[in-house]
Parts: C-alpha cells; sequence; structure tokens
C-alpha cells in the first residue's frame, strides 16, 4: 500500500514523539531531535533570537548564567521570575517571550536555561551520540519543519513536559511540527483549535494570573507560525540557522492567519 501523508504523520507522533524530558533515552538513536517546552522555554529562545541575540548559551543549572556575564559583560541573561513577574535579583529577564520584548538583546549573547526545555537540550547534549538538537515551538513550527523536511536523517520530536509530566501545550507543538514534516499543513479551522486549546492548556485561569503570562499566551504562544527563526544547538549555544540552506525540500506556504 502506498504510503500517505497521514502514515508519515503517525509515525512521527508514535514512533518518533517523546512525551517527556524524562523519557529521552541515554543513547538515543542519530538523526535530528526538536525539543518544543511552548510555555515559555522555546518561545522566548525564539523571541530572543528573533530580536537579534546572537546566539542564546543555555547552561546546564540556573545560577551558572552570572559566570557567563562576568565573562561576557555584554550578555543579557535570564533566570527565575519574582510573585510580581519581574526577573529575580540579578536578572535581566525570565522565561517570559513577551516580557524580553523591553530587554536590549541586539548583538548580544544571551544566557538562560529551564527546568524543562533546558534540561531537555542538556540530556541530548550529554549523550555520545550523533544528534542535532533543535528548539521548536508554536511560531517557528512551520520554520523548523521546512528545514529538516526531506533530511536523509530522521527527526524526533521531543516534548519537554512539566515538572516530570506530560504538558498539553507542547504535545499540539508536537503535532504541528508533525503536519509540516509530513507535508499536510493544518487548515484555518484546525489552527483555530490548536490556538483555543493553547490558551487553557496550563488551565482555565492561567492567562487570568498576570498580564505577563496573558500577553505570553495570548499574543506569543497562540501566533502559530508567527516566526521563521530555526535555533540550532551548536555546543552549548542555540543559534539562527534561518539563513542557511535548507535540509530538505520546501514544506510550501503555511495557511495563513
Amino acid at each position: 500500500m502506498t504510503a500517505t501523508f497521514t502514515d508519515g504523520i503517525a509515525d512521527l507522533l508514535d514512533a518518533r514523539h517523546i512525551e517527556r524530558t524524562e523519557e529521552i533515552p541515554t543513547d538515543p538513536d542519530p538523526g535530528n531531535y526538536v525539543v518544543i517546552d511552548v510555555l515559555h522555554f522555546s518561545t522566548t529562545v525564539v523571541e530572543l533570537l528573533a530580536n537579534g541575540a546572537s546566539y542564546v548559551h543555555v547552561t546546564e543549572e540556573r545560577g551558572e548564567e552570572f559566570a557567563f556575564r562576568a565573562d561576557k559583560p555584554e550578555a543579557r541573561i535570564g533566570g527565575g521570575s519574582t510573585a510580581t513577574y519581574e526577573p529575580a535579583e540579578g536578572y535581566d529577564f525570565f522565561n517570559s517571550p513577551s516580557y524580553v520584548q523591553g530587554v536590549d538583546v541586539s548583538g548580544r549573547p544571551v544566557s538562560m536555561t529551564s527546568s524543562n526545555g533546558g534540561r531537555a537540550l542538556w540530556s541530548l547534549r550529554a549523550a555520545d551520540a550523533d544528534v542535532d538538537v533543535y528548539v521548536g515551538t508554536t511560531t517557528n513550527a512551520a520554520a523548523v519543519a521546512e528545514r529538516l523536511r526531506g533530511d536523509d536523517r530522521p527527526t524526533y520530536l521531543v516534548s519537554a513536559g512539566s515538572k516530570g509530566e506530560e504538558a498539553t501545550e507542547d504535545h499540539v507543538g508536537a503535532v504541528l511540527l508533525a503536519r509540516y514534516l509530513a507535508g499536510e499543513p493544518p487548515a484555518d479551522v484546525e489552527r483555530q483549535v490548536f490556538r483555543d486549546v493553547l490558551e487553557v492548556a496550563k488551565g482555565h485561569d492561567y492567562v487570568d494570573k498576570h498580564e505577563v503570562r496573558r500577553r505570553d499566551v495570548q499574543n506569543y504562544a497562540m501566533a502559530i507560525d508567527s516566526r521563521s527563526v530555526v535555533p540550532h544547538l551548536v555546543g552549548d549555544r542555540l543559534v539562527d540557522v534561518s539563513g542557511e540552506a535548507t535540509l530538505g525540500p520546501a514544506v510550501g506556504d503555511p495557511a495563513s492567519d
């Protein structure tokens, strides 16, 4: 029987979907791995690079960003947040795609991590395996897929999860990537369903917690395919490779919003 686009999506979401950081193999198969932490590490990384950061250095442990800035005084560093959604003492920002809009990162290196997406990156980086690691989210799903689709090596989708549990928003990102990788972009009505799910993925009252979190979800995570940034892990740094030649044939223009 001839394979169909649907067969490709099923394969990606079955055989090649890792549902939590804790399920990343210690000896992963060779291939491309896309770390998806929609709320909020992946989406924040994409915004930092889109706003001109020269690269995003990912620390293994929070707190190591200060040593990075001591070596590179021009750097901006991200850490935890306070109860009023300001950066923790000593930091310039926290994991928030909306907050970083007010941080001058143009031409500067940035250092940050997170307990989910950042940890997933380090788990893959530490593995003695032939892997290439990318960062994906809802805002750059089409761009990442365009770069990876058609590569001879398989692509694995890594939903980072949250506190050891599966995260709905990361699975939405994985489904979007699978659709584009299989050459079957979602229809407008499907994209709206994805947005609706993202808005309540962390609970119906999450967007009411604070104006920052409302913007993070509604203005960024829900802005499907709004960015062309493709973060690729080189050593301990994420760099945007969207301007480089693709690894396979283009997916085609995604459905417009």
